[in-house]
């Protein structure tokens, strides 16, 4: 796969060179994503493959998708989840081949993203009860 600077967008002679030869330009080595991490953090917190990737939105939809898709039906909310693993692995491939710009990991978005995804079960549970309360005839009304 060929590499391209970032500066003047031209093809490089050498994978391993670090000043463009058309521009001069030093070119910036990012360190690479971890894919793996990227797939494992998605599978263990839906969404958080992405904020490991440097996109904490894409991760909150992720997140949403899931537990609206799970609310309603089970399948959807398993199809969400497993696209959101699918998404991060291939998203870290793609910026370590630079195909698509580097983002940097925000280890505070990841932090901050694992308590929403705890408060977000949470607010889940609380509903559920509430709903389940009013559905199931449990709101003090007794029949004789």
């Amino acid at each position: 796969m060929s590499k391209f600077c970032q500066e003047c967008g031209k093809e490089q002679i050498s994978q391993n060179a670090e000043i463009c030869p058309n521009c001069g330009v030093r070119i910036k080595k990012n360190p690479e994503k971890s894919s793996g991490i990227a797939a494992i953090s998605s599978f263990v917190f839906a969404g958080l493959g992405q904020v490991y990737n440097g996109d904490f939105g894409r991760g909150f939809l992720i997140l949403v998708g899931t537990v609206i898709g799970s609310m309603f039906y089970f399948i959807p909310g398993l199809i969400v989840w497993a696209y959101g693993i699918y998404d991060a692995y291939t998203t870290a491939k793609r910026m370590n081949a630079r195909e698509i710009p580097y983002q940097e990991t925000n280890a505070l978005h990841m932090i901050l993203f694992v308590v929403l995804w705890f408060v977000g079960i949470v607010v889940f549970f609380i509903l559920a009860a509430i709903v389940a309360a009013f559905v199931f005839g449990m709101s003090g009304s007794t029949y004789y």
